[in-house]
């Protein structure tokens, strides 16, 4: 057996898998699937389409793809793609001139 992945991570819960997408949407290129059972590392989410009453969609940790959380348990706090890019700003102090 695998061990998961570092939290948080998603469980693919939907019985035929799942897509994965190039953007958070069904009319974005499929890039990829996960079979049912799958764990995958989740690195943010957003609100985009709603698929089946949910708005909720993954940006996986690995690589640069999403899938609608409608079909992923997820285990562990997974933060909104907006905080998670603005806490690794990294912010340098004002250069100071040179006088003289």
């Amino acid at each position: 057996a695998q061990a998961a992945p570092a939290r948080p991570y998603g469980t693919v819960t939907s019985s035929s898998g799942l897509f994965e997408r190039q953007y958070p949407s069904t009319d974005s290129a499929v890039r990829g699937s996960l079979k049912h059972g799958a764990q995958v590392g989740l690195r943010c989410k957003v609100r985009a389409q709603n698929i089946g009453g949910n708005t909720i969609w993954y940006l996986l940790r690995d690589r640069a793809t999403w899938v609608t959380a409608k079909y992923v348990d997820n285990t562990g706090d997974v933060k909104y793609c907006k905080d998670v890019q603005r806490s690794k700003v990294v912010h340098y102090p004002a250069a100071k001139r040179p006088r003289g």
